[in-house]
């Protein structure tokens, strides 16, 4: 298969994927040219392993900060800043915000009803005519009635669903970030364990190192 110019722009963009790789790779490749090429002494051996164990814990600190990002909680540093102001000792200006509050008014529907009457001197016709007029109204009432019924379930039942549908998206970014916590940092926890193991290797065997490479 011949390689075309996209095949080869395409590279680049892989090597990013694994950049902490290649990074870490580096770290450790310098260290040990370092120590047991350049200067292979005890005491260089020795301190390269103490800075290699140092970028391990420094990996650490920075996968809980990403965590504590991914959740929206303030950083290490912000936390300690606001630890550090408040000691007792320091003087600290006061500040009172005066904000502006509203209150919701509910309202409430007033209905008012009228009776019909046969009259002083009711008659059968007035009286069949009153009735009439009552079956008319309570017919209305009931109409009324049944249509802010349907209304009020249609209300409810929209909020129901806005808030399912909210409660799924919310679910689904909660689960997200629970994947990303469990398994998306554990490229960081494997440098860091990488840069732990080698620098514990060059300060606990800082004698035998070179002895073994003459």
């Amino acid at each position: 298969m011949p390689i075309t110019v996209s095949r080869l722009k395409a590279i680049w963009p892989w090597l990013v994927q694994a950049r902490y790789i290649w990074i870490t790779a580096a770290i450790i490749c310098v260290a040990l040219i370092i120590s047991l090429r350049l200067h292979p002494t005890e005491q260089v051996i020795r301190l390269t392993g103490l800075v290699l164990q140092l970028f391990g814990i420094c990996t650490v600190i920075w996968g809980i900060s990403e965590t504590r990002a991914l959740f929206g909680l303030p950083s290490v540093a912000s936390k300690t800043k606001v630890w550090l102001n408040s000691f007792p000792l320091l003087r600290r200006n006061v500040r009172l915000n005066v904000g502006n509050a509203t209150i919701p008014i509910t309202s409430s529907k007033v209905r008012l009803y009228g009776t019909h009457g046969p009259g002083a001197t009711p008659t059968i016709d007035s009286r069949l005519d009153d009735l009439e007029k009552a079956v008319i109204s309570i017919h209305e009432r009931i109409s009324q009635t049944q249509k802010e019924m349907d209304e009020e379930f249609q209300r409810t039942a929209g909020a129901l669903k806005h808030e399912e549908q909210l409660r799924q998206a919310e679910d689904s970014t909660i689960r997200a970030k629970l994947e990303v916590t469990g398994t998306g940092g554990l490229h960081i926890s494997a440098i860091g364990a990488l840069l732990l193991m080698v620098g514990t290797i060059l300060s606990t065997a800082s004698n035998e190192l070179p002895e073994l490479l003459k």
